[in-house]
């Protein structure tokens, strides 16, 4: 077993960094408040929505790549 050495103050911040991150309710009420002010800067809303964006990133890059194929 090893054993690290950290000053008090920084093991109480992250003990306390461990508290809020295991607070599911705070991370559910960041997430809806980024959601919030994402959709006043950007006029959008994404949600959970994201899986289209992946599908239309990668179509974008295959239809923008030349190939041999695209030789014949």
């Amino acid at each position: 077993m090893q054993t690290i050495q950290l000053p008090v103050t920084e093991y109480q911040d992250l003990k306390e960094e461990l508290s809020l991150l295991k607070n599911t309710e705070l991370m559910h009420t960041i997430n809806r408040l980024l959601d919030l002010l994402y959709q006043e800067k950007y006029g959008l809303y994404m949600g959970e929505f994201t899986e289209d964006l992946t599908e239309y990133s990668v179509d974008q890059a295959w239809g923008n790549e030349t190939s041999e194929w695209d030789k014949l």
